[in-house]
């Protein structure tokens, strides 16, 4: 092996250890050969165990080509170092306090020509990675050691498992008895306790249920396997051999050794149902890992996509699994989904800016949802199409829900969605009511903004005031995303009707401005302004009905046009020099154009309507016009 390595024909890497050799139980058990002494072990590391300290050589020439090192300087084409049987302790510590922090801490000139996805790709990929290897190590502390027996009664031991008819001394039954007891003890703290673990907190996502299940299943393998070594089953053999023999030879039957092996047995039997629980578990929950991603560092819009496929999964969840598919769990499973969903959606909504800007990492994230009020770092026009986004989703995730308890009713025999709506979806609810009055508030914020910037005149004791009201409930320092308080619900209530007597004012105002039309076509130029700026449904009613004034004035205006026509047509009113035809065409037209200007921008359902006045002015403007353009053609 070792010449091949220098060859280059053979591994890629060599381990050498010099330890004592060892065999390897029935059940998988590593069991040092009694009086050996140590000797160097060459292995390429699939099958030896490292027990101590080793020494590593990784070749870096391409497998493809063989390259024999032997021969010249070749100190690049091979690395090698030290080794311990703590390798994941260490690589731990590597990922975990070394390179996790530096890529956390990386600017973006330091990241070069990666483009912004790969470079989000990559942070998400590393961080699963050293969170797994974090907990997956913190899992192998905390499973349960069960002690090994006193090694000077292990031949005792061996020659009675082994059939032979030897006396077991009682020293080594008291031993045996105690240590037994608390092996018991030990698991059913430990079955217990990874119930009580189960008490998680109030938004945890669906990769909290998946890394629970993970954990209890690396527990519970622990467990069992230490169950089949050769420690455990010398005792319980020997236990329950004594409790059921009647041999003289043996110590005389004991009620407790009988009770404490049935109860062992009854051990055996729960650890080994428990652990089938969680494998079967971990199966059908790993189908979930492909969504987890996009719920965890998508955008609203993204995870809409994958609704359909998520949805699929989690219903040949709860067709198909043995123990996972009960109602209660499968409630906690969609209430997971949620809670992640709406972490999603706060951290979108206070990051949006800097994602589209290509930045990631903690660094430069905001900590505190008070950078909503800067509209300069969060323009209003930008934040409400992210905040409405939230409330699509959930739109969204309930219509795939309803869609899909909808076909399993179409298969009757086949296991339904039998769950409650209000734990599933009631979050989530009240998650966007607090959105939209968010919406509600800083659409309120950009029409005041709009309406300083538009300079107009007089405009400035209402912009005071709304500004007044905006600046105290700000410094009433509400967190604006946290939906379970309902203290600034209470708060925008009274905003909202300190904004409405703002209105009320501007109304004035605006009522004021329409008081004498002397120019249609400016009035409804001065209208369009207001409207684009205006948003609130009671000013949007009153410049609607601005419209019918304005409508009614201009049928006036239509009506003198006409009295015009009839009084002049004869004798038409010239531009000076111009001849009698050119003359008669200008002026008709110049008619027309006073009545077709303001028509064109008059709102189209405006003229539509069934209106017995309105509809009087609009045929009294396709006469008039017609009659223009019959005057204009004579002339020709």
């Amino acid at each position: 092996m070792w010449e091949d390595f220098i060859k280059g024909v053979g591994p890629s890497r060599i381990f050498v250890f010099y330890q004592v050799p060892y065999r390897t139980g029935e059940n998988g058990e590593i069991i040092e050969v009694s009086g050996g002494v140590k000797e160097f072990i060459v292995s390429d590391g699939e099958k030896t165990k490292l027990k101590g300290k080793g020494v590593y050589f990784v070749r870096t020439t391409d497998s493809d080509t063989p390259k024999d090192i032997s021969k010249g300087t070749h100190d690049n084409d091979v690395i090698f170092g030290e080794i311990s049987e703590h390798t994941v302790t260490s690589l731990n510590s590597v990922i975990n306090m070394v390179y996790k922090p530096l890529v956390e801490g990386l600017a973006e000139e330091d990241w070069n020509k990666c483009a912004g996805e790969q470079k989000v790709e990559f942070s998400s990929v590393f961080d699963k990675f050293a969170i797994e290897l974090r907990e997956a190590l913190k899992s192998h502390h905390n499973t349960i050691k069960l002690d090994s027996y006193n090694p000077e009664f292990k031949e005792t031991a061996r020659a009675v498992n082994s059939g032979g008819n030897i006396r077991v001394p009682p020293d080594m039954m008291n031993h045996f008895q105690k240590i037994f007891n608390e092996w018991s003890a030990k698991i059913l703290d430990a079955l217990e306790g990874a119930d009580a673990e189960k008490q998680e907190e109030k938004d945890a996502g669906p990769q909290q249920e998946l890394d629970y299940w993970k954990n209890r299943m690396r527990k519970l393998t622990g467990i069992s396997e230490q169950l089949k070594s050769d420690n455990c089953r010398d005792v319980y053999n020997i236990l329950t051999a004594s409790s059921a023999s009647n041999n003289n030879s043996m110590a005389k039957p004991d009620t407790k050794i009988y009770l404490a092996t049935s109860k062992w047995r009854g051990i055996e039997l729960r650890v080994t149902e428990a652990l089938n629980e969680a494998k079967d578990n971990v199966k059908y929950l790993q189908t979930l890992e492909k969504f987890i991603e996009p719920l965890e560092s998508g955008n609203p819009e993204t995870i809409k996509e994958i609704l359909p496929a998520l949805m699929n999964s989690i219903k040949m969840i709860h067709t198909i699994a043995r123990y996972y598919n009960t109602n209660e769990r499968m409630t906690g499973l969609f209430v997971k989904i949620t809670n992640q969903m709406i972490t999603n959606c706060k951290y979108n909504i206070l990051n949006f800016i800097r994602i589209r800007n290509g930045e990631s990492g903690k660094k430069g994230a905001p900590q505190s949802d008070d950078v909503l009020w800067d509209d300069k770092l969060y323009p209003p026009d930008q934040l409400i199409p992210m905040l409405q986004s939230c409330i699509d989703l959930n739109a969204a995730y309930l219509k795939q829900y309803e869609f899909t308890k909808e076909r399993l009713m179409n298969m009757p025999k086949g296991k339904q969605f039998e769950f409650s709506p209000n734990q599933i979806f009631g979050k989530f609810d009240l998650f966007c009511r607090r959105i939209s009055k968010l919406i509600d508030l800083f659409a309120t914020i950009q029409q005041f903004k709009t309406l300083e910037n538009h300079n107009l005149e007089g405009i400035d004791p209402i912009l005071r005031a709304f500004d007044k009201y905006k600046t105290f409930l700000q410094r009433q320092n509400h967190r604006l995303l946290d939906y379970t308080t309902n203290k600034f619900d209470r708060d925008f209530v009274e905003f909202n009707v300190d904004v409405s007597t703002v209105e009320s004012t501007l109304h004035d105002y605006i009522d004021k401005n329409f008081e004498n039309i002397t120019n249609i076509e400016e009035s409804l130029k001065l209208l369009r302004k207001f409207k684009s700026i205006l948003h609130r449904e009671n000013l949007k009613s009153g410049l609607n009905s601005k419209y019918t004034v304005l409508f009614q004035n201009y049928g006036l205006e239509i009506k003198d046009i006409e009295d015009q026509y009839v009084k002049m047509k004869n004798n038409p009113p010239m531009v000076r020099n111009l001849p009698t035809v050119s003359g008669s065409i200008t002026w008709s037209r110049h008619l027309f154009h006073r009545i077709s200007g303001p028509m064109e921008q008059f709102p189209q359902d405006l003229i539509n309507k069934k209106e017995t006045n309105l509809k009087r002015y609009v045929k009294m403007y396709n006469k008039i016009g017609y009659t223009l353009f019959s005057f204009e053609y004579l002339w020709r």
